[in-house]
């Protein structure tokens, strides 16, 4: 039966015509036109902070990015310093950055040094087909060598993947499918060792071997769950169920994509569900007004107190990018837009040269004993620091924008444009250029110029965001469109010539979002990981948001270097001078409370700014060291009244985004 699938799969790419062959048969859109896109405006620019920030200058992030990376053997820094893999699982997500960083902003030498790790991988497989450092596999034995060793190629099949989508490089699916076929079920379904499907499923779809689909499927049905277990994994039967999920959140973000692409390639609508359903449950259980879900390691609730871990930004969006191709369905790019522009940019300074591994909502101080999460309480955790305790951060930050570049522009059954998330840039799809001239996501005007070289009938496909509640309107060379509803893709197909202009136009207006009272996740009296939710809620507070953002008071700070040498970095410290660990600390007041749900939007440059009325009220930080819940009940200090500028909240340290609210009437 399994040996036909790929012969039944060709003959329902042929009775439904919106489907891929080559690729993800039953996925609506298609991605790949990373290396056809070049960002502009406030979007390069940011793209150029991170070049010259930390992923052109891996020297200040330490080991083990100071290394040869995956063109080589990395030399263990320190026995008892982090298992076997995890200076390839670390590596791997750098490179991935790097080298999609580089397609964007077409630099050679990002360009190089990733591919160079693609090629030394590739030339130096074992006789048998293993791709990666020897010591992760026991040849004599023909196994994994401590069981958990498939991670660090899971992560490094993308840079793989980036190099095929930009060269067509076919060594690449030959590889992975004689390296895949090394493992059994059992190897696969352990840990999160089953992400290898990710990479499984493309390679089927490349060299058509059912034998890899086949093993991608028993894998995934051979999970066992282990619940409330922080290093429990995703399964079928709990992705199905609608109990709440407690488990490390960069293997609940990374695993429950699986269920998803496995739909893709098989059809099996009980996949869809499952991986809708658990997606479902991230965000109804675990996510924070910025994007994000919850992830101090462990996923902790929605209470806004707890923040999330700086890989799970990355991996979150890399997965809803998949459940957008796949799905067709705007609200997965609603999501990754939201993460990205908010939780991302605010784990980072603006100029890029320092992150944090926790980063939190309210932040009214970020030094070296800070951290006010469960997980490494007290400790660097929640500074801005180019090196940290532990590295996968450190490597993680560099992929989320440039994986938002990767799925700004993608592509329908027919090839014809789609345009998914939105920013200033310009794209080739070879018939057209198009440039897209917008100040979004700080406007929702946004203009397509097309620059074709022979008129051309074709589809052109856009997103209405799903905030976009005053709904759209929509113009072609001035004349008006029906512009399609809030929360869909809309096309538009007509005969394209150069000069054409598609203008959409989402008003963007001030929301003040009263947060529901929610259930407080806390650690566990017994683990450290396992979280468990106690029998009272706390109250939320209230968001400011604008379109895809959410806009914060930017707290003054007074900013000093922290040059010590801290006994949890493992004598790791940045090799560059200029990129600095940082003690923020308050150096104004940041008790304020809303007064009222008035605001006065101004624009600043590239960027925007909100004028909120605001009262001081009692609040302070817990033992001046950390900063503290939304009180339940805010007292006022004064009767004065102020008038406070938010600031979308990426742009910001040290911040207060929950406010206390005094405009409302059971808080008065």
């Amino acid at each position: 039966m399994k040996k036909n699938v790929h012969g039944i799969m060709m003959a329902a790419v042929a009775a439904v015509g919106t489907l891929f062959a080559e690729t993800a048969p039953f996925a609506r859109f298609e991605a790949g036109m990373l290396s056809a896109t070049r960002p502009a405006g406030w979007l390069q620019k940011a793209c150029l902070a991170q070049a010259d920030g930390l992923t052109g200058h891996p020297e200040a992030l330490s080991y083990p990015y100071d290394s040869c990376l995956w063109a080589g053997r990395i030399k263990r820094e320190a026995e008892g310093h982090g298992d076997g893999w995890w200076r390839y699982e670390q590596t791997a997500y750098y490179t991935d950055g790097l080298l999609r960083l580089g397609y964007a902003l077409g630099r050679r030498d990002f360009i190089e040094k990733g591919e160079s790790g693609v090629d030394y991988t590739l030339d130096n497989a074992s006789p048998e087909g293993y791709l990666g450092d020897p010591c992760l596999w026991d040849a004599k034995n023909h196994k994994l060598a401590n069981g958990y060793e498939m991670w660090p190629m899971a992560v490094f099949f993308r840079v793989m993947k980036a190099k095929y989508d930009a060269t067509h490089d076919e060594r690449i699916p030959a590889a992975l499918a004689k390296y895949y076929l090394l493992y059994g079920t059992n190897d696969v379904a352990q840990g999160r060792n089953t992400v290898a499907a990710e990479g499984m499923v493309w390679t089927y779809g490349r060299t058509g071997d059912g034998r890899l689909l086949d093993l991608a499927e028993r894998s995934w049905l051979g999970k066992v769950v282990k619940k409330n277990d922080w290093s429990g994994d995703l399964a079928p039967v709990n992705c199905a169920d609608d109990d709440p999920i407690y488990m490390h959140g960069v293997s609940y973000c990374e695993e429950l994509k699986i269920p998803l692409l496995l739909y893709a390639y098989t059809g099996r609508k009980e996949y869809l569900h499952q991986a809708v359903n658990a997606e479902r449950k991230l965000v109804r259980d675990h996510m924070l007004p910025d994007g994000c879900p919850s992830s101090t390691e462990q996923t902790r609730g929605n209470s806004i107190h707890w923040g999330h871990e700086t890989c799970v930004v990355s991996d979150y969006t890399w997965s809803l990018g998949y459940f957008l191709e796949v799905t067709g369905d705007a609200q997965y790019a609603d999501r990754l837009e939201k993460c990205v522009l908010n939780a991302g940019f605010g784990a980072v300074t603006e100029d890029f040269k320092a992150l944090q591994y926790f980063s939190n909502l309210n932040q009214f101080i970020a030094t070296s004993g800070s951290n006010h999460n469960p997980y490494f309480y007290g400790s660097t955790w929640s500074q801005y620091r180019p090196t940290h305790q532990t590295e996968c951060c450190a490597g993680n930050v560099h992929r989320f924008l440039p994986n938002y570049v990767s799925r700004m522009w993608l592509k329908d059954a027919d090839g014809a444009p789609v345009a998914a998330l939105y920013g200033p840039c310009e794209v080739d799809f070879g018939w057209a250029k198009i440039k897209e001239e917008t100040r979004y996501p700080f406007d929702g005007k946004i203009v397509f110029r097309f620059s074709v070289k022979e008129p051309r009938e074709s589809a052109f496909t856009y997103r209405v965001p799903g905030w976009c509640a005053k709904g759209a309107s929509v113009k072609v060379n001035g004349e008006a469109f029906a512009a399609g509803e809030p929360g869909s893709f809309a096309s538009i197909r007509r005969t394209f010539r150069d000069g054409d202009a598609i203008e959409l136009d989402f008003p963007m207006e001030t929301v003040f979002e009263v947060l529901p009272r929610r259930h407080y996740v806390i650690k566990d009296a017994v683990s450290k990981w396992v979280g468990k939710i106690e029998g009272r809620s706390v109250s939320q507070g209230t968001v400011v948001r604008r379109g895809p953002l959410v806009f914060a008071y930017p707290i003054p700070e007074e900013r000093t270097e922290d040059t010590a040498i801290h006994a949890n970095m493992n004598g790791k410290k940045s090799a560059n001078p200029d990129f600095k660990c940082w003690n923020l600390r308050p150096a104004g007041p940041f008790n304020y409370a809303l007064a009222a749900h008035e605001a006065e939007t101004v624009a600043d440059g590239d960027t925007v700014r909100i004028k909120v009325p605001a009262r001081r009220i009692e609040w302070n930080l817990v033992d001046g060291r950390f900063t503290p819940d939304v009180p339940e009940r805010p007292v006022p200090v004064s009767d004065a009244e102020e008038t406070v500028t938010l600031v979308p909240y990426g742009e910001t340290t040290l911040r207060l985004l929950v406010f206390p609210d005094l405009s409302r009437a059971e808080n008065l």
